[in-house]
């Protein structure tokens, strides 16, 4: 899915520099680990920092660049690149759950380095909802909250604080109603 939305040298660059919030890097630093010309990379930056979504900053005769995360479009990239770090797990999740949700730092977009990927399922099937989530390779970095469809109703009255933080997520997934 990557390679379909992150293709140009400027998606490259903001994929890259989004991954480390707070850091800076060189041209060059940029240009290695995205594996773009010299080139390539100075317009893309230039044309980056003058949309305003990476800063950047002179250090005696070099310049160095980071992520601009004021920019609202920023922390939408961020929640977009964690949803589709997930995608695989979500396949395998849709038939045993109702209702998946991303919550949290990460749904915000504001999630660091460090930060957990917190998730929401409403399901009947816990354990196995559970089990694929440890099997998988994103397992360790996974916060799993899950809840059947009735303790998730009643979520909006014994823990109304936490249920809202579950309702600002993104919904992954539903299920559609069959009636």
């Amino acid at each position: 899915m990557e390679k379909i939305l992150f293709t140009t040298n400027s998606q490259k660059i903001l994929e890259f520099l989004i991954q480390a919030p707070g850091e800076e890097y060189l041209s060059r630093e940029i240009q290695i680990a995205v594996k773009i010309s010299k080139a390539g990379t100075n317009f893309a930056l230039n044309d980056l920092v003058k949309a305003g979504f990476i800063r950047r900053k002179k250090r005696g005769k070099m310049y160095l660049y980071a992520v601009n995360f004021e920019h609202p479009l920023i922390k939408q990239l961020k929640a977009l690149k964690v949803i589709m770090f997930l995608e695989p797990l979500l396949k395998k999740m849709r038939n045993k759950s109702q209702k998946i949700i991303l919550y949290g730092s990460s749904s915000r977009g504001e999630n660091t380095k460090d930060s957990d990927i917190d998730l929401f399922v409403v399901t009947n099937a816990f354990q196995e909802i559970e089990k694929i989530i440890k099997n998988s390779s994103k397992g360790k970095i996974i916060q799993l909250i899950a809840r059947t469809p009735l303790k998730y109703i009643e979520m909006g009255k014994t823990d109304p604080i936490f249920y809202a933080e579950i309702e600002r997520g993104i919904v992954l997934w539903e299920a559609k109603d069959e009636s």
